[in-house]
């Protein structure tokens, strides 16, 4: 299908959608509770009404608050929405079109996002949602024509090394489905090896800033998954003209 406003619009509330039900997962899937059931305030517990529940619009007529309890509501919530539907818009303007593999492109991308922000808030990366990841940025790689097995062999191969020999100390086995989905949705291992790259140098230096201002002491766990997600976007919207430049 050939882009147009009316396509466009519809997969970007299609992942306005997502991201809304992507905030349950991030709230729910680590604490291991249940996706099911209505949302609730998580100041004052009362559920929250249909009408509150269309995504970004509900925040901004409620100005950031509970209808019931006036307290703030985290902006994060928001943003997820937004992401989320920026994330499932992208492939299509990338390649000019839409059809299965950029939808299952961007669904794979909205997966990673998730699990980017649960490490983020909670160091956890579920196999709930990593397994599905790798699952669908497969059927992603399928869809594309072109299933390159050695992106996605160095990329989880590259991150059971470094579980295997510190025995799962150093990381655990969510981040090798995370580095098996970035080889599937990259499709090279040019790009695998360079989004990795980034990944470690964004990492460091944002670790290095955070030393320095103190929010950050030497025992301190970093969660790398976002890396890995920032790594993995720059990569796929620059990547080939980043190593055209380095030959």
């Amino acid at each position: 299908m050939s882009l147009s406003v009316l396509s466009i619009g519809l997969l970007f509330l299609f992942g306005l959608a997502l991201g809304s039900f992507g905030s349950v997962i991030v709230s729910r899937v680590p604490k291991s509770k249940s996706i099911g059931g209505r949302s609730q305030c998580p100041r004052c517990r009362l559920q929250i009404a249909k009408r509150d529940l269309i995504p970004v619009l509900s925040y901004l007529l409620l100005r950031g608050k509970c209808r019931h309890c006036k307290k703030k509501i985290s902006i994060h919530y928001p943003l997820l929405e937004l992401g989320s539907a920026i994330l499932i818009i992208l492939p299509a303007l990338l390649e000019g079109y839409i059809d299965p593999f950029t939808v299952n492109l961007g669904i794979a991308l909205w997966l990673f996002l998730l699990l980017a922000v649960m490490d983020a808030e909670s160091q956890k990366i579920p196999d709930a949602v990593g397994l599905p990841l790798v699952a669908v940025a497969f059927l992603a790689a399928y869809l594309r024509g072109e299933i390159s097995w050695l992106a996605p062999t160095i990329g989880g191969g590259f991150f059971f090394l470094q579980w295997a020999v510190s025995h799962g100390r150093m990381l655990g086995s969510g981040d090798i489905f995370i580095g098996i989905a970035m080889g599937f949705i990259l499709g090279t291992w040019q790009t695998t090896v360079l989004s990795i790259g980034i990944a470690y140098v964004v990492g460091a230096i944002i670790a290095c800033l955070f030393l320095a201002s103190g929010k950050y002491s030497r025992g301190t766990r970093v969660a790398f998954v976002p890396y890995l997600f920032i790594g993995t976007m720059i990569a796929l919207v620059f990547g080939d003209r980043i190593l055209l430049s380095l030959y």
